[in-house]
């Protein structure tokens, strides 16, 4: 396990891949849920009664805001997965790019300079 001062992009990489776990489960839930909410779509009426008028309108607003609201969060949690992953490949390439400048600098040797 990495010190607390430095980072481990393997730990990084692993995080990501519970992130997009999650928002793979989340994507399940809001199928799930228009699934059923599909079926309870017409149950305040399909004719012109005033219930119908009253009713329909904020229950099929109310299933709209809660689905966009979920799949916002999804969008939210794998821009945050893709920005993980490139972070952690970005430390990857720099610290080979410091220990490759290393490995010059002591012409290929390993240990102190002399």
């Amino acid at each position: 396990m990495p010190s607390s001062f430095e980072a481990s992009a393997s730990d990084v990489l692993d995080a990501t891949k519970v992130l997009r776990n999650l928002t793979t489960h989340i994507d399940e839930v809001v199928q799930r849920y228009l699934d059923g909410v599909n079926q309870t779509m017409t149950w305040f009426g399909t004719g012109d009664d005033d219930f119908a008028k009253k009713a329909g309108p904020p229950y099929k607003n109310t299933v709209k805001n809660v689905t966009k609201g979920m799949l916002a969060f999804t969008e939210a949690l794998s821009a945050l997965a893709d920005g993980t992953v490139k972070n952690a490949n970005e430390y990857v390439n720099q610290q080979d790019d410091v220990l490759s400048s290393i490995k010059k600098g002591n012409d290929g040797r390993s240990g102190p300079r002399g």
